[in-house]
């Protein structure tokens, strides 16, 4: 059951399910969000670059959110440019609008997001559930500095990011990791375990399309 409220002209979401993915750039974060997606989770269509299944640049990331975490934070440092009152007062509404236009669980992801963790918590409250992407910082960068998104930035940007989320997480140990080796080994049982963490009850043929995400690896020329 989702109620909407107006208590001192905020909106309140009571009683429904939030998910946040956190994680740097190039952390499988993309990939837990878009099995999130498959296994029916709301992760705010449409999405930022394109919608389109199977497409190289859908992040998953909701367009007006990704657009406005992108104001909050300035690119390429990451700097702070909106104080956390009117952070949080988007994430309600933004909260609030997904709800209303689609029963059922509500989940977002920007690697951003993860410079305000703590924003999130007060906006959709406690019981939000908030799962990690896990990935060792070096690789996160490498993959960064491979996609040349922010060159000569990269180890800054994601050590800003990596530093952030291990503060959230010592204040906020409920914080759940999905490791990216497991990822990539056993998709269908790291689309299972995020499952269980989110409290998701999807079908085989929803696990089985989550687990589709992960690409097999391109055979090696030795191999061939």
């Amino acid at each position: 059951m989702r109620l909407l409220c107006l208590q001192h002209d905020e909106i309140v979401v009571i009683g429904s399910q939030r998910i946040a993915i956190l994680g740097l750039y190039n952390s499988g974060s993309t990939v837990l969000a878009g099995m999130l997606h498959r296994m029916g989770v709301n992760m705010g269509a449409p999405f930022w670059m394109t919608s389109e299944e199977d497409h190289d640049k859908n992040f998953y990331e909701s367009w007006g959110l990704s657009r406005q975490v992108r104001r909050w934070w300035a690119e390429p440092l990451a700097e702070q440019r909106v104080p956390a009152a009117e952070r949080i007062g988007f994430l309600q509404a933004w909260m609030a609008l997904q709800e209303a236009a689609r029963p059922g669980p509500v989940g977002a992801k920007h690697p951003l997001l993860s410079l305000c963790a703590a924003d999130l918590a007060t906006a959709w409250g406690p019981e939000t559930c908030f799962v990690r992407a896990g990935r060792p910082l070096e690789e996160s960068v490498d993959g960064l500095c491979r996609r040349s998104w922010f060159p000569g930035h990269e180890i800054a940007l994601q050590t800003r990011l990596w530093d952030a989320l291990a503060a959230f997480e010592r204040s906020h140990p409920s914080v759940v990791t999905i490791d990216w080796n497991q990822v990539k080994s056993n998709p269908l049982s790291a689309a299972r375990d995020l499952a269980s963490a989110v409290g998701l009850a999807p079908t085989e043929e929803q696990l089985t399309a989550a687990a589709s995400l992960v690409r097999a690896p391109a055979p090696s020329l030795a191999a061939a």
